[in-house]
């Protein structure tokens, strides 16, 4: 096993167990924990290689190949990145004051650490002694993007989170859909229930479940996809994924409820994570509170290319 943290070069000849299998493939099975992003990015640098040779990441091993693997601080790379996000956070926050602060939340960031995680929007934060009590009040996915609140006290959060509770919070969302509803406007109202222990899909329709309602408004057809806001009327664990997804009409680019063969359609037009934004927010704390991010680039370019096929 490769030790990542080490500072010399590691050689080491390919067995026949291993023959065939893929460079990219080998090397993420051998360094666990880490990141891909750093593995490719050696590879791609020469860092990596075979025979002395520079390869690419699809290169197939050969038995008796002697494999140079650089030695790769994990720890560093890691720190590297969330200094990033520690200097670029303050350009995700779009209004603060003393009891909340709203951010419009990019794709790809976890709002909470967990496994395989190494940075997240929470930690961050939290490492500033002004956000020491940050609690998120409304949770996006990791891969969602849009506006976000965030409470800065307790006081605040335990308000907050009952104005969440009671519905008081408006909050709506942009997704594409697979197909086309024969409704421009239409409600799901299935309860939802989470499951334990699960592998794979996380929340199911259960009529032991919760309460859990989605009002979809189509904003425009394309050719085989629908661009719609999505109003949510409680706020439960994959609501809108799930919602969609048990009408048939599943969210592109959602790989955990969505469907394969569109999502592969829509990888091929660029879209590389799940259509979902989270583009408005309203509520009344004080004073009244609306606001909104606009579908970020990504996600534009994708409508541009439906448009294009129409």
């Amino acid at each position: 096993m490769v030790n990542n943290n080490k500072k010399s070069v590691d050689y080491r000849e390919i067995g026949l167990n291993v023959e065939g299998q893929r460079l990219d493939n080998y090397l993420i099975k051998i360094m666990k924990g880490t990141p891909k992003s750093l593995i490719y990015k050696v590879i791609r640098g020469g860092q990596v290689r075979i025979n002395s040779k520079r390869v690419k990441p699809h290169y197939k091993l050969v038995a008796r190949d002697i494999l140079r693997i650089p030695p790769i601080s994990v720890e560093n790379n890691v720190r590297k990145v969330t200094e990033n996000i520690i200097r670029g956070i303050n350009k995700l926050i779009v209004f603060e004051n003393e009891d909340f602060l709203i951010l419009d939340k990019p794709s790809g960031i976890a709002v909470h650490s967990g496994t395989k995680i190494n940075y997240d929007i929470i930690s961050t934060l939290k490492d500033n002694p002004a956000y020491k009590d940050v609690v998120p009040v409304n949770r996006l996915d990791k891969n969602t993007s849009g506006c976000m609140m965030l409470a800065k006290n307790y006081k605040s959060s335990s308000r907050l989170g009952k104005i969440m509770q009671l519905g008081d919070i408006k909050k709506s969302y942009i997704a594409l859909l697979r197909g086309t509803p024969r409704k421009t406007e239409f409600i799901v109202n299935q309860p939802l229930i989470r499951l334990k222990n699960h592998t794979g899909k996380s929340v199911q329709l259960s009529d032991n479940g919760k309460v859990s309602v989605s009002e979809y408004y189509v904003r425009e057809h394309f050719r085989n996809t629908t661009l719609v806001d999505v109003m949510l009327k409680t706020g439960r664990t994959h609501q809108i994924r799930v919602h969609a997804a048990s009408i048939n009409h599943h969210i592109c680019g959602d790989t955990k409820y969505g469907d394969a063969n569109t999502n592969l359609l829509m990888r091929n037009l660029g879209l590389k994570r799940i259509f979902l934004h989270s583009n408005k927010l309203s509520f009344f704390y004080k004073k009244k509170y609306n606001f909104e991010s606009p579908l970020p680039d990504d996600l534009s370019l994708v409508i541009d290319k439906l448009k294009n096929q129409i």
